[in-house]
């Protein structure tokens, strides 16, 4: 055998470990690459933050001092204690001295500038909350400072400034020159082959780690690490290489799959992991804090309320649970009542009492939930007048007690629920073989009995998942008990998602709402997971 000869075998050996290994590199990197960027814009946007809430802050102090700021800002001066209007004495008036005028004028006025409103809103938040510094919630970039005034008395320094430069840039040059350098480190391992290639192949991906290192700390250069080090040893264990098998196997398949999963990916995973990371932090002005669980633990604890508190997690729960039960216990007995019905050879315009059975469930259920609000409402109310008519007394407040609240929020989510269980109880019912019901007949079973030991079994299997998925849906009602009852009296009526909604929009707790949404999350995944046990259990009959 000649030289040439012995080197072909492993030259052609050599050409799939090669690219074995730059293709585990190449994923390697791709995830080391995600975390380093995340971890860039994390650190970018803390020194932007920083840096011009800095320069806001040293241009107040400067005016406090009666110096102009050594920065360009768009609004600077000293802001006047707040005093009553001589017309109109709930009105609060203020005066304004720029820097670099002789007298002050009045704050605001038709003809005033745009940012006047910024300057008295500043002055009144540091009479409320004492100097402060920070960027403004509405978008606009601008940057806001105050600080007290001691040459005016009860006065304040206020600098309003937009920054004059961007965040720094994404480092592209640093990225690319270490991924290249690991391209080398990990080619140099499928060179030298044995222990050496999943070790340089770890190495060569981990390089992103450095920069992120000086960036945010110790905590993203040891994820990129520990990913690295996880996708070297699934490569070392020949997992990678099954792996890539099996999508080169299935390749048309996941082509098909693909479009619905990176859609799946964008819409649903991305807000739920946002989700849960803002429920460890604490929203105030714009400003997120990380407080780890301390959202949960107030939530869990009661936040210091008792246990009968409509704002104890634990009742509203308790409300939660108890408003899903009694929906679906009525959602599951009307609907099978009136499929039974609709089954009768006797009955004439089934196809007409089906259709309008449907309607219900067809409509929007807001629309439903406003047309049902009108309805309940204690002077002429439709529901008022038939109870009138009726001689039951017409005067119900409906929603002045827990009681007539929630039954009306029940009522109406009654009316939108039972059609589907309708229409899932009717196709369950049409596979029944007649036969069945005739040898019971025969037998001498009674409707009951027949009911009971035939019709019954057959529906289970399909009852089941409509059940847990009827649980969900009524679980996360938001729409009725928001519009309906909005919670009367008193939030007694809330459920787990209007408290979340609550929490977000109209108490500015993001992190708290996150959180709620994050336990609601948690007890349906446990449902769902125990539901499903159960319906697999009963099998088929």
């Amino acid at each position: 055998m000649t030289r040439a000869d012995s080197i072909a075998p492993r030259a052609a050996t050599a050409a799939p470990r090669h690219r074995a290994q730059l293709r585990d590199w190449a994923v390697a990197t791709a995830l080391a690459l995600i975390v380093a960027s995340a971890a860039f814009f994390v650190h970018r946007n803390r020194e932007f933050r920083e840096r011009e809430e800095h320069r806001a802050h040293a241009a107040a102090v400067a005016v406090a001092r009666g110096e102009p700021p050594v920065s360009p800002v768009d609004a600077a001066g000293v802001v006047s204690p707040a005093t009553p209007s001589p017309r109109y004495p709930f009105l609060r008036q203020r005066t304004f001295q720029p820097v670099g005028e002789a007298a002050p004028r009045a704050l605001g006025g038709p003809c005033a500038p745009a940012l006047d409103k910024l300057v008295y809103d500043a002055a009144t938040r540091f009479d409320a909350t004492g100097p402060f510094k920070g960027f403004l919630p509405d978008g606009s970039g601008r940057v806001v400072a105050a600080v007290a005034a001691p040459g005016t008395p009860g006065g304040v320094a206020v600098a309003v400034s937009t920054p004059p430069s961007g965040p720094e840039p994404y480092p592209w040059l640093t990225f690319v020159g270490l991924i290249g350098l690991g391209g080398v480190i990990a080619a140099a391992g499928a060179l030298l082959g044995a222990w050496r290639r999943p070790t340089l192949l770890a190495l060569g991906a981990s390089g992103l780690a450095v920069p992120t290192l000086f960036w945010t700390g110790p905590w993203p250069a040891a994820i990129i690490v520990g990913l690295t080090t996880l996708v070297a040893t699934a490569s070392a264990r020949g997992a990678t290489d099954r792996w890539a098998e099996a999508l080169r196997a299935h390749r048309v398949a996941l082509a098909f799959l693909a479009p619905a999963a990176i859609a799946m990916a964008i819409l649903v995973a991305t807000p739920f992991i946002a989700g849960l990371v803002l429920g460890f932090y604490d929203h105030d002005a714009g400003s997120w804090t990380f407080v780890g669980l301390d959202n949960f633990g107030h939530i869990l604890s009661g936040g210091g309320k008792g246990f009968d508190d409509p704002g104890n997690f634990w009742f509203v729960l308790g409300v939660t649970v108890a408003w899903t039960a009694v929906n679906v216990v009525l959602h599951v007995a009307l609907g099978v009542a009136l499929a039974l019905l609709l089954r009768q050879p006797w009955l004439r315009g089934k196809g007409v009492f089906r259709m309008l059975l449907i309607l219900p469930w067809a409509i929007p259920n807001y629309i439903t939930a406003l047309i049902w609000k009108g309805m309940f409402q204690s002077q002429d109310g439709a529901i008022n007048s038939l109870l009138d008519y009726a001689g039951l007394g017409g005067d119900v407040s409906w929603f002045s007690s827990w009681s007539t609240a929630f039954t009306a929020n029940v009522v109406t989510n009654t009316w939108l629920g039972f059609p589907f269980m309708m229409v899932v109880a009717l196709g369950a019912l049409e596979s029944i073989p007649r036969d069945l019901y005739e040898a019971a007949e025969v037998d001498g079973a009674s409707p009951l009995q027949r009911f009971w030991h035939v019709t019954l079994p057959h529906l289970r299997p399909a009852l089941g998942p409509a059940v847990v998925l009827g649980s969900i849906w009524t679980f996360n009602m938001f729409n009725v008990i928001f519009l309906v009852s909005r919670g009367e009296p008193g939030g007694s009526t809330d459920i787990l998602v209007t408290q979340a909604y609550r929490w977000a929009f109209e108490r500015d707790e993001y992190g708290m709402a996150a959180a709620y949404a994050t336990l609601i999350f948690l007890i349906l995944l446990l449902w769902t997971v125990f539901g499903t046990k159960v319906t697999r259990k009963e099998g088929t009959p």
